[in-house]
């Protein structure tokens, strides 16, 4: 499963990721887009819970659901240690029948790419608008296909500098026109004292979207798109240039 040897690894290779800027930009899109307050955040695909914890820390109750067990109880034992309030849950996002109906839901860090084929996508979609009340908002963000044909996924190594060694992670992508996918092959070493001691090897397969099936996929399921954009930037122009893209809807 996509995550279980990763996880151990996950918040060490994303120290560097600026979660706090991105839950500010959601916020920001809640309070433009929004015509009601919004309290409650349902967060798919929530990994080892840093959106939803930075969510709690700014007064919203938050609501997480992951495939990876792994992962979740990364986010638990995290919650525990800081004594937050936040209900983390396991379950397949395409598929979920929890009893509430959330504010807003969202699928940060590009948690949609992760459903590859067209059922996949529509299932999760349908899965959003059925847990988010009318005239709720529904964030996420996807790859976006123009910039991925045009720039085209390259080789990447990643260094991560830890006590006593580093970290590792060499990122080897395979694009597939076709299907509308990349498939990154991880391979994560740990070395402490020169030595390796730990290697993990995993496959992530991640689809990229366009503009217009985008729109197709949420129209045909309750949504009226309000906004695509380059990532965490509302008032920005997507072009090629821009892989990642945010897309702001809202259940109607």
């Amino acid at each position: 499963m996509t995550f279980e040897g990763y996880a151990d690894f996950y918040d060490r290779l994303y120290g560097d990721k600026n979660y706090q800027e991105e839950c500010s930009f959601v916020e920001n899109v809640f309070e433009k887009y929004s015509g009601k307050e919004i309290e409650t955040i349902l967060d798919l695909g929530c990994g080892t819970g840093s959106h939803s914890i930075i969510f709690s820390d700014m007064g919203y109750a938050v609501t997480g659901v992951d495939l990876s067990e792994k992962m979740l109880r990364l986010a638990v034992s995290k919650v525990k240690k800081q004594k937050k309030e936040i209900s983390f849950l396991q379950g397949d996002i395409r598929h979920l029948n929890l009893p509430q109906r959330f504010d807003a839901v969202m699928a940060m860090f590009n948690v949609l790419g992760y459903q590859t084929t067209n059922q996949d996508v529509e299932n999760t979609v349908k899965s959003v608008r059925k847990h988010l009340k009318s005239g709720g908002l529904f964030v996420c963000d996807v790859w976006f296909g123009p910039a991925v044909l045009n720039e085209k996924p390259a080789k990447r190594v990643k260094n991560i500098s830890q006590t006593g060694g580093e970290i590792v992670r060499h990122a080897r992508p395979t694009l597939d026109i076709l299907n509308q996918t990349v498939e990154v092959n991880y391979i994560v070493s740990e070395i402490k004292k020169g030595r390796q001691v730990t290697e993990v090897k995993e496959v992530h397969l991640v689809r990229f979207f366009f503009y217009q099936e985008l729109l197709s996929f949420l129209e045909r399921n309750g949504f009226e798109v309000l906004k695509i954009c380059p990532f965490l930037d509302l008032d920005g122009q997507v072009d090629e240039q821009c892989w990642n893209i945010s897309v702001i809807s809202k259940g109607v």
